[in-house]
């Protein structure tokens, strides 16, 4: 007689069992999803600051080979408007000199035509098109190429800006009542970089570990809004946004230039049009594309205000708490949103005499 087979249970998982390894699941991926966001942070943030630090070397290696820092560079002819950047000068240095040797910032003409309504130079369209890693933030997020900027072609941005100043207006000085009026790169400031500028590192007399010379700055998203008033616009928006204050003022003629009337903070209240494309381009030489001053603190609360291509320029990021800035002793430091304002423009002036010891 055939031995009966055993009789094998298989029996599969009851529903509590899997609600219960579904819940653990959860659980420790709950558990885990901060911490990988925390790792995400940090490698972005060791990123940000390599980059930093790169530029500020590049511009030490320039000013080693030409006895000078880089300025915003205009050509031999043509609209001090259409300058080169401080970016695209240091191409060479950060091991981009194919790029670098795509244009000649002192005979080609970035853009043809005359301001504002110039076009960009169509023989240079691939060339600022082209992202350059080392000049972007990983943390940021967006498309690097912004298609609004002016001349009709799209450019490839960046987020870090060079010091242009303090955003303090000498006009007023003499009446012993500076006011923050952004600052005008056609004169000198009192800052790093202007138009034609050739600052050594001996010139600044406030101390090289004390004097910024590039920082953090967010990228416009690529899109401009019109009839919007502040109320309406997201915390995103007005960190990326600046408003457009153009409209009845003109750009003063004589150094030190400004605007007239100078900027208030209390427009920003009032203002309905604002533009996308902050930090647009690393080759065109514009306060807006790559140029930040210290006209208010890190990441402030109030959008920047920007005319005739000048204004309040801020330093910004995506990361909490404050942004990182390249000093010209080619450190890198996290300077937090809750600096002074005196401190902060204090470290935008390259011979201010001011005395900070550090401490910020």
């Amino acid at each position: 007689m055939p031995t009966p087979h055993a009789t094998v249970d298989r029996r599969g998982f009851t529903l509590i069992e899997l609600l219960v390894v579904m819940a653990i699941i959860a659980i420790l991926i709950g558990l885990l999803l901060p911490a990988v966001q925390k790792i995400r942070e940090a490698a972005n943030r060791m990123s940000d600051q390599n980059n930093l630090k790169q530029m500020a070397l590049a511009a030490h290696n320039y000013e080693n080979a030409r006895s000078n820092l880089p300025g915003y560079l205009p050509p031999a002819s043509g609209s001090t408007s259409y300058c080169y950047s401080v970016h695209a000068q240091l191409l060479p240095h950060i091991e981009q000199e194919p790029l670098g040797r795509q244009f000649d910032p002192v005979s080609q003409l970035l853009f043809t035509g005359s301001p504002p309504s110039g076009t960009f130079n169509p023989a240079l369209a691939p060339t600022a098109v082209t992202s350059v890693k080392t000049f972007l933030n990983p943390a940021d997020g967006q498309d690097p190429v912004c298609t609004i900027m002016s001349g009709g072609y799209p450019h490839a941005g960046t987020n870090y800006a060079a010091n242009i100043g303090s955003g303090l207006d000498a006009n007023y000085a003499a009446n012993n009542s500076q006011k923050s009026n952004g600052t005008d790169i056609r004169f000198p400031s009192d800052g790093l970089f202007w138009i034609g500028s050739q600052v050594r590192l001996t010139d600044i007399t406030d101390g090289t570990s004390n004097t910024l010379m590039f920082a953090d700055i967010l990228r416009g998203p690529n899109a401009s809004l019109a009839g919007t008033p502040l109320t309406s616009l997201t915390i995103n928006q007005r960190q990326r946004l600046y408003a457009a204050v153009s409209s009845g003022r003109s750009p003063v003629s004589a150094a030190p230039g400004g605007l007239n009337p100078p900027i208030a903070a209390t427009e920003a209240n009032t203002a309905t049009s604002w533009t996308g494309n902050r930090g647009g381009s690393w080759i065109w030489g514009q306060p807006y594309t790559n140029g930040f001053c210290a006209a208010m603190t890190p990441n402030n609360s109030t959008p920047d205000l920007s005319g005739h291509g000048q204004g309040w320029l801020t330093s910004r990021s995506p990361f909490s708490g404050g942004v990182n800035v390249a000093l010209a002793d080619g450190s890198v430091r996290f300077v937090r949103n809750s600096i002074s304002i005196d401190t902060w423009r204090a470290l935008a002036t390259r011979a201010g005499g001011e005395v900070n010891g550090g401490n910020y």
